[in-house]
């Protein structure tokens, strides 16, 4: 998974002054894998929306 300088950067600096390193790698994973789910939903990868959402319903009852 790769993100963006800019976009790591951005992290960081939105952070607080102190705060779990844990935490700053699940928000640094987070924002990768939006990232790779916009650029998936840009080439036409994944489900259809309106087919997810009838299958989580249906799977829901």
């Amino acid at each position: 998974m790769v993100i963006a300088k800019d976009e790591l950067l951005h992290i960081v600096n939105t952070l607080p002054d102190k705060i779990d390193v844990e935490e700053v790698f699940d928000k640094i994973m987070l924002s990768a894998k939006i990232e790779q789910a916009l650029k998936e939903s840009d080439q036409g990868l994944g489900e259809d929306w309106e087919d997810f959402k009838t299958a989580w319903l249906k799977d829901d009852q």
